[in-house]
């Protein structure tokens, strides 16, 4: 390489360093800012070990973007002086559309910034309706509900799409249950992607329902936990030092696909079609088991838990000690003791976590302690929230013309 060359090829190179400079730095700003109720620049600048002028400058730059305000004053520190400008995070900059199809009725939100759902409606529709209807009923639907916040549909930032199964590195499913393509299998993404203009990511259900526990829910200041769901499907998502475990195949986490001793998965026994059949056999048993019983749905489950009926608490007992087992199982593979429990299981009530708590209560030292989830049905609504977020942050921080 001649010198010209080299001179080029240094100068490239600190161009590139900079940049990268940049970024790291205004997204370590940006986050300082969020967290906080109004901060000033020195305040920045002292708690983040950065000088006065950097702090200025990449302010100055997050401001014109417009993810930054300036508004009131600030005290005076103990040397005196001039009141400090205060520093706010925007968080009407940019809203996050969520979309989870986690249920029997898939759920839309919409957000802010700082990951509040300002609204939130479930797409009512049958599911055997047309392909193309179905997709257009869900960009209708993020389109109202913009325009009931009054919001113009161009402050769209990012939709974020939770969906059950395991996604690959390109955001299309490697695999999930057939039941679940009605609406997973009909290329939400690329149609989202093409009518509103924006980012769309698809990512597991349960693991964006972990990182919403995890950022937004009552134990968020836990970086090493275990978020387990069980209702139609059973799984959990893994977070280790604050960061989601997704493994080699990102299929970490899936513990439908355990398997019992008979052979059989123990999603098949456990989830809500498990319970249901344990139910009709167990009626049935007792001689009680008539056409209504046949007919059984989750929701006469639930009911009957809470009327306390006998042969629906002893199920729902029973089921709760093999998920004490599984949890105990996890909890000792990953070395964590904190444990959430969400899902649709939660309306079973406290015969499920007493069922759960027998098993656990006889395992030490190793004895996890698990929590029912603050966040409930919205945590996957949530992660998508933070998920969304980041993309947006990274997208404008990396590239200013996308601000």
């Amino acid at each position: 390489m001649n010198r010209k060359n080299a001179v080029l090829s240094e100068g490239s190179q600190l161009v590139a360093d900079r940049s990268i400079s940049r970024i790291i730095n205004q997204r370590t700003l940006i986050n300082s800012i969020f967290k906080s109720d109004g901060i000033s620049k020195s305040e920045l600048a002292k708690e983040l070990k950065l000088s006065k002028p950097a702090v200025s400058k990449n302010v100055a730059d997050l401001i014109a973007m417009g993810l930054v305000n300036e508004r009131g004053e600030g005290r005076v520190g103990v040397s005196g002086g001039r009141k400090p400008v205060m520093l706010y995070f925007n968080e009407s900059h940019r809203y996050i559309g969520a979309l989870d199809l986690s249920f029997q009725e898939p759920v839309c939100a919409i957000g802010d910034l700082q990951c509040k759902v300002l609204t939130l409606k479930k797409i009512q529709i049958d599911r055997s309706t047309p392909v193309d209807e179905k997709k257009n009923y869900v960009w209708q639907t993020f389109m109202d509900m913009l325009q009931e916040l009054n919001v113009p549909a161009e402050k769209m930032g990012a939709i974020v799409i939770s969906q059950p199964g395991i996604i690959g590195d390109d955001g299309e499913s490697l695999y999930s249950e057939a039941r679940h393509h009605v609406w997973t299998g009909i290329g939400l993404k690329q149609y989202l992607k093409e009518r509103c203009g924006v980012p769309v990511l698809v990512k597991n259900d349960v693991n964006l329902a972990a990182i919403g526990e995890m950022h937004l829910g009552a134990y968020n200041q836990i970086k090493n936990l275990i978020y387990v769901t069980c209702g139609i499907g059973l799984g959990s998502g893994v977070i280790i030092d604050g960061k989601l475990y997704e493994g080699c195949n990102r299929a970490a986490g899936e513990l439908g696909e355990f398997l019992r001793e008979d052979g059989r998965r123990v999603e098949d026994a456990v989830a809500i079609e498990g319970l249901l059949r344990r139910l009709r056999l167990m009626y049935a048993e007792s001689g009680k088991c008539d056409a209504a019983c046949e007919k059984l749905r989750f929701s006469d489950v639930v009911k009957l838990a809470k009327d306390k009926d006998s042969t629906v608490n002893r199920a729902v007992y029973d089921i709760g000690r093999e998920l004490g087992g599984i949890i105990y199982n996890c909890s000792v593979m990953f070395d964590i003791k904190t444990v959430i429990f969400g899902g649709e299981y939660l309306n079973l009530g406290k015969t499920l976590f007493d069922g759960i708590e027998a098993v656990l209560e006889q395992k030490f030292p190793f004895r996890p302690e698990v929590f029912p989830s603050s966040l409930r049905e919205s945590a996957g609504i949530y992660g998508g929230f933070v998920v969304g977020k980041d993309e947006i942050l990274n997208r404008m921080i990396q590239d200013e013309t996308y601000a």
